[in-house]
């Protein structure tokens, strides 16, 4: 049974240390004093298995659904890149190219050719959905 502290269990469970706290008072989450700490500090219980905040799980639903393909820029030229991850702290987009963006610009209706070629790649080599759907009609 590992036991950490607050803030490191906000860093594992990738959660704030506000939200631990609160899982800690609703329950959700155990947690018990040290008793080698002189100030009574508390450490988490950390679950067993799979844990994940039920926020974070909403957004991880919701970010299934939706298009990975954005642009990178404002003026929407180039190439559309498949958006790795994201996340609530996420400020800014890492493609699976390697490409970081400075924001998200929508790429619906963009066409097979107008995709990065090395996130295409990336993407089916992984298995990632390409959602065909936000392609042109031609």
């Amino acid at each position: 049974m590992e036991k950490l502290s607050i803030q490191d269990a906000s860093r594992k469970l990738n959660i704030s240390q506000r939200d631990v706290r609160k899982h800690i008072a609703s329950g959700e989450l155990k947690a018990e004093r040290d008793p080698d700490s002189e100030h009574g500090r508390w450490l988490v219980v950390m679950p067993e298995g799979e844990w994940q905040d039920p926020f974070k799980t909403y957004l991880d639903e919701l970010n299934s659904s939706i298009t990975r393909w954005w642009w990178p820029n404002e003026s929407k030229n180039g190439y559309v890149h498949y958006l790795e991850a994201t996340g609530i702290e996420n400020v800014e987009p890492d493609y699976l190219c390697g490409l970081r963006g400075e924001n998200l610009w929508s790429a619906a209706g963009h066409t097979l050719t107008q995709r990065c070629i090395e996130c295409l790649m990336r993407a089916t080599e992984q298995g990632l959905p390409l959602f065909e759907e936000d392609l042109a009609k031609d």
